[in-house]
Parts: structure tokens; sequence; C-alpha cells
């Protein structure tokens, strides 16, 4: 018989969920508050935005704040059953590959700060959550869940991914020293309405909706167009890893994400489509692209989840896309 979630290990859990009024943390803030948890949100507002959370206004406590400060990560811990660790800088390519120093310091002193001061006060389960990017270049494809010290990670990402590998030693080195309950996922391209607008810093799928609902024609798109990723929306990758908060706190790291990818070419035509523009697409090969196909090797995640299946198809998210876009832009 398969799990049923939400079950009842959330219920009246005191729960501090950093970087809970971004993109991925607001969705899941949401949907940890149907289980029946208590929930307390942090987040500075670089990104977030409290009117992510408009839908749950008052059924949570609020906390301005930014965690590389180690004596607030203390105070937010004490008393808490769970840590569900989102805050971080987590940008597109263009600037990621530019600024390794930056996303290195900033999302390794986060992350270590608050895994630190929950061993301290003894909060009991902790999610990390990682990225694909810790994936070397030359990874098999779907990728599985390999050491976190395989090879390099991704070269456009390097800096990034160095910062989450971290993250997934210290979760290691704590679970085995301190015996705590400690997840990590790794997610793999999640998108969705609530997306930050953050132009040179943004990632792949949100610049391409705008882009083309601007109006640009021609269109010139970085790369071949070859390049496949795969796509996840926002309210599947969060309910994913809220079942492996719960059902994987082993310090072995579970992929969020599947092994259906989807070319850029055939995602620019996909939004050309839904969207009803019709530029000329242009790619330009002098241009880095990144690794050439990423997709996840879903078998522990399927296992982990009893087989959940994604709720939101890529068309109807790329529509929610285009509302969005005139949601963010006003056109």
């Amino acid at each position: 018989m398969a799990e049923v979630f939400p079950g009842d290990f959330w219920k009246n859990k005191k729960v501090l969920v950093t970087g809970g009024c971004g993109f991925l943390g607001s969705y899941l803030t949401e949907e940890l508050l149907t289980t029946g948890a208590a929930v307390t949100v942090v987040d500075n507002l670089e990104t977030g935005r409290m009117e992510n959370l408009s839908s749950v206004s008052g059924k949570f406590r609020f906390v301005k704040g930014d965690l590389r400060d180690g004596g607030l990560c203390g105070e937010l811990a004490e008393g808490m059953d769970v840590v569900l660790n989102l805050a971080g800088r987590a940008y597109g390519l263009e600037y990621s590959m530019s600024h390794h120093g930056d996303m290195l310091c900033h999302n390794t002193l986060v992350q270590l700060n608050m895994l630190e001061a929950a061993r301290q006060k003894e909060v009991k389960r902790f999610l990390v959550v990682s990225s694909s990017c810790v994936y070397p270049d030359d990874a098999v494809i779907p990728t599985l869940e390999l050491d976190v010290l395989t090879g390099l990670p991704e070269k456009v990402n390097e800096g990034y991914g160095w910062a989450k590998r971290v993250g997934e030693l210290q979760a290691r080195y704590y679970r085995k020293e301190y015996g705590m309950e400690i997840a990590i996922c790794r997610p793999f391209n999640p998108y969705g309405g609530r997306y930050h607008w953050s132009g040179e810093k943004s990632h792949v799928m949100p610049t391409l909706v705008k882009r083309i609902l601007d109006g640009e024609d021609p269109l010139v798109v970085w790369g071949s167009g070859n390049q496949r990723r795969t796509f996840l929306h926002a309210r599947d990758t969060v309910r994913l890893m809220l079942m492996v908060a719960e059902r994987h706190p082993s310090a072995e790291p579970v992929n969020i994400g599947y092994d259906d990818d989807i070319s850029i070419k055939d995602l620019v035509s996909l939004i050309c489509e839904v969207s009803g523009k019709k530029p000329k697409v242009l790619f330009d090969t002098s241009k880095p692209e990144g690794r050439f196909r990423k997709c996840a090797d879903a078998t522990l995640l399927k296992r982990v989840s009893a087989g959940y299946q994604p709720e939101i198809g890529l068309r109807d998210g790329v529509r929610e896309m285009e509302e969005w876009y005139h949601r963010s832009f006003g056109k």
C-alpha cells in the first residue's frame, strides 16, 4: 500500500522554514501549513516577497533576518522540531558563471550557520536543500545520486556547486557524529509563477518567457538550442521535498527531478506556441550553454515518494509562466 501524504508526521510540529518567502520557500510554506504544522518563516526579503504568502497570511510567524548572522540562527532554531533550510542565493547561468566567489561565500555561510545552530539547539530533523549543480559536467545521464565529491561541480555554476557540496558534507558529518536526522535533496530546475525577476541573474525558463513575451525579434538564444533540461513545477518540487524530509533523514541525497527532458529549442517553440508569438529564433553558439544534458535518475525518488506522479505538466506550467509575465510586467 502506498504511503499517504501528508500523514501525521508534521502535525503540531514546530517547523522553521528559511527562505520561506522566496520562490520555492513560499510554495513549501503553503504546503506545510496544510499538514497542521506550526510554521516560522525567516527571510531577508532580498528576493523573497511577503505577497507570495498572501494566501496564508496570519497563519505563520515571520522573522526578517540574514542567516549569515550565526546568533540569529541560534535564536531561530530554539525550540524547533524541524528546520527546512531553503535560504540562499540561486541565480541563472549568466550571473553565476562570473560570480563564483559570491555564490560560494554567501551560500556556504548560510548553510554552515543554520545547521550548526540546529545542532546546538538539539533540533532533531533538518532538510539540506542542495542542487543538481553539484554534479560534474561529465556525469552519466540520467544522473543518479553520485557521491558529493565525484569530480568537479558543473563549470558554469562551480562556486554555487561547491557551496552546496560543503552543505552536504556538513550534513553527512553531523549525521555520523551527532546522530541528527538529516535529509538532503538535489532539485533539478524547478520553475513556477512566483519567480522573482532578477535581470541577468534570472534562470532559463523565466528569461525565455520574458524575452519572447517582450516581443524580441529576432530572438537570440545562447548555445545551440540542442542542450536539454528537465523541469519540475515548484508545487510538485516542494511536495517531494517534504516527503524526503519525512521519510529519508539519512544524510543520503535524493534527486528531486525526473528523466523526461526537453531541448531548449523545443522549449522556445512551446513558449511561442502557448503565447502566440512568432519571432525569428537565432542560436548563438559562441555563447556558453552549460552542460549539454541535465536530467535525473529518479529511481530513489520514486521509492521514497511511493511513486508520486507530478501534477503539473510542462505545457500547463508554461501557461502559468505567461500569467506570471503579465502579472509581473503589466504587459
